[in-house]
């Protein structure tokens, strides 16, 4: 057994209560696997009988909505496991398993968790349960995902007359459903002046300190700014219509930041749809006005 096991093991929740002695054991019956960025581990519908727990990298684990689309359902970071339903019963996946970036994992056969429960048979009701707890934190965080899309998506679909009140109402509206205690800023990209534009802010922290570590405006990615700051792209067609900025008072654990900066990324894709419906709108009723002018103009 190497000590890169036995160190990984260590720090997977599943696992913070077996004894040491108890996880050296198990540790001997775990594979080493290394993926490629974008490598697909397993798709969606597809057969398992394994656990994995990441080493290094991240795992994306979506499902699909629609034709070649999918919907990223959770990141996985080093210490953290998935496909424990393989374990409990003869299921198909329910969602695709990619690398993001170059990953290592090691992979545990449901024969060989048996095998390890039969040789430390007090073990086991421990095991299950914190397998229990795991999915339940999980469920909980899907839930408030779900809630807070599903608000934001109607607020989305009201008709706001400009940009600046959109998102207003969005920056004062995502913030309650996240956990813990949050400021945010809103900026849009002005076409005229060729910049990124303050738009609105909510809360109480003062992000100028943030204006050094932002990536270029050009580019259409998201990423944390530090371990409480983080940084979302709202995506449009050639290049960001903006971006917006949280940060949480406390500072968040690695699987939180991980949560959240899925979440946000969600919300980014829902309001760039939402901003570019309004300039849409706008360009309508600009087209239709200098229209109507020339139309009056060409019968004087």
């Amino acid at each position: 057994m190497t000590d890169d096991k036995l160190k990984l093991i260590r720090t997977v929740r599943l696992l913070d209560k077996i004894p040491e002695r108890n996880l050296t054991a198990l540790a001997e019956f775990l594979k080493s696997i290394s993926l490629s960025d974008g490598a697909i581990l397993f798709e969606e519908g597809s057969k398992g009988d394994c656990l994995y727990f990441v080493s290094s990298g991240h795992i994306r684990i979506s499902k699909r909505i629609s034709g070649e689309a999918f919907k990223d359902l959770a990141i996985m970071g080093a210490g953290d496991c998935f496909g424990e339903m393989a374990l409990i019963e003869d299921v198909a996946r329910s969602a695709r398993a990619t690398a993001s970036g170059p990953t290592s994992l090691f992979e545990l056969h449901r024969q060989d968790l048996n095998t390890w429960l039969a040789s430390h048979p007090e073990l086991a009701m421990e095991f299950f349960a914190a397998l229990v707890q795991e999915q339940s934190k999980r469920l909980r965080r899907s839930s408030t995902e779900v809630t807070l899309l599903y608000d934001l998506s109607s607020l989305l679909l009201e008709r706001v007359p400009t940009v600046q009140e959109l998102m207003a109402k969005v920056i004062e509206h995502v913030s309650p459903h996240l956990q813990g205690t949050w400021s945010s800023q809103a900026h849009l990209y002005n076409a005229f002046n060729d910049e990124m534009e303050f738009v609105c802010a909510a809360g109480e922290f003062d992000f100028k300190d943030a204006a050094s570590k932002l990536p270029p405006p050009h580019e259409q990615r998201s990423l944390w700014l530090d371990d409480s700051t983080y940084y979302v792209s709202l995506p449009g067609l050639a290049r960001p219509l903006g971006f917006l900025l949280f940060h949480c008072q406390e500072t968040l654990v690695h699987d939180d930041r991980m949560e959240t900066g899925r979440t946000l990324a969600t919300v980014a894709r829902l309001v760039s749809t939402a901003l570019e419906n309004i300039q849409f709108r706008t360009e309508e009723t600009l087209r239709a006005r200098l229209k109507k002018t020339m139309s009056n103009a060409s019968g004087l």
